[in-house]
């Protein structure tokens, strides 16, 4: 195993100091141009139709010149691969047991600027206002970003891609929580912080959730200004474990926001389930409230949000008629580029520095 830059993190794909490279012809053999043009990137015949190679800890370079021999080829149709970490000469039959398509090889060589990122601490988060009015910062929600090598930003998106084909993401997940609380912390902004979280990673809610309060308190921010951020694709997955893992995280103090609540159907069934305390209307009835019907199904999500306690936000609102019309609608907090895109904190510094 790499002693250098890895000791926090335990990232199968970039730990260790050596890799095997493999490649196997379905057909069990190779023609005999492709096989000359494997042997002049230096792999060798590892057994009938298997061609293999050890390389640095940088393997995608390494593998980028294979796939691209292969695709000029046609052949990647016919072929798997595998890359096994590997401090010793390792039996070619254990390294065909981690054989899997050319393409998932391919996504993960092209996912590995996210091992990278997080090794050289250039994960970080930006924050984006929520408002009680047009002036009035009620509190943050947190974005996941990446610093490029190039010093371009990646978005949270990609992020979650990448970290889903890596198989880290709740490395990934754990990681950012901490550094919004940090970030927020550090900032001594006030009001509550919004955090988006996975439940499906949670398999013992007294384990993580405890260890994200132990972090939380260390650094002097109060559970129940920590929002607990579902999204719709988190809601649809497993009910019954959101619930739970929402009820014991509302046991510790946090407090809870279902996000994305697109019909008044999807929060008729939610909100007696899991008690939020925030609502957040999304962004596509946002911008289509030109339509009367969806202005209804807004006021209706509205009234029944308020009818349990919870306060609802209305996401994406990108001008003042959006404002003027969700406040008509009885909407409570406010959020969108109208406001301010999400930003990394000195942004929002230099914003308020302008505006005062």
């Amino acid at each position: 195993m790499s002693t250098a830059q890895s000791k926090h993190f335990n990232l199968h794909w970039q730990r260790f100091d050596h890799y095997w490279i493999a490649v196997f012809a379905a057909s069990g053999t190779f023609p005999p141009p492709v096989k000359t043009a494997l042997e002049s990137l230096g792999m060798r015949e590892a057994a009938p139709g298997a061609m293999a190679i050890k390389v640095p800890r940088q393997w995608k370079l390494a593998w980028d010149t294979v796939y691209a021999t292969l695709q000029k080829s046609n052949l990647l149709d016919g072929i798997e691969a595998a890359v096994m970490p590997s401090e010793k000469d390792e039996k070619l039959e254990l390294i065909a047991m981690d054989r899997r398509p050319v393409a998932a090889i391919k996504a993960i060589a092209d996912s590995l600027w996210l091992g990278d990122a997080l090794i050289a601490d250039q994960l970080m988060c930006y924050l984006q206002p929520v408002f009680s009015g047009r002036d009035k910062i009620f509190g943050y929600e947190s974005f996941a970003r990446a610093k490029a090598a190039d010093g371009s930003i990646i978005g949270g998106d990609k992020i979650i891609a990448a970290s889903r084909v890596l198989n880290i993401e709740y490395m990934i997940d754990r990681h950012l929580h901490v550094e919004a609380i940090k970030t927020f912390v550090s900032s001594e902004f006030n009001g509550f912080l919004f955090i988006n979280f996975f439940p499906d990673f949670i398999m013992r809610p007294a384990v993580y959730l405890e260890g994200l309060g132990e972090t939380a308190k260390s650094l002097g921010m109060v559970a129940k200004n920590l929002v607990l951020d579902f999204t719709k694709s988190e809601m649809q997955r497993d009910l019954s474990h959101l619930k739970s893992v929402c009820e014991y995280g509302r046991s510790r103090g946090y407090s809870l926001a279902l996000d994305d609540i697109e019909s008044f159907e999807s929060a008729r069934k939610l909100l007696p389930e899991i008690r939020p305390d925030f609502v957040k209307i999304d962004m596509q009835l946002v911008h289509k409230m030109a339509d009367a019907d969806v202005r209804a199904t807004i006021r209706q999500i509205v009234e029944l949000a308020h009818t349990t306690g919870a306060s609802v936000i209305g996401e994406g609102i990108e001008d003042d008629e959006m404002f003027q019309q969700l406040k008509t609608l009885g909407v409570d907090l406010f959020q969108g580029y109208y406001f301010s895109p999400p930003l990394p904190v000195e942004k929002i510094f230099q914003k308020a520095s302008v505006a005062g």
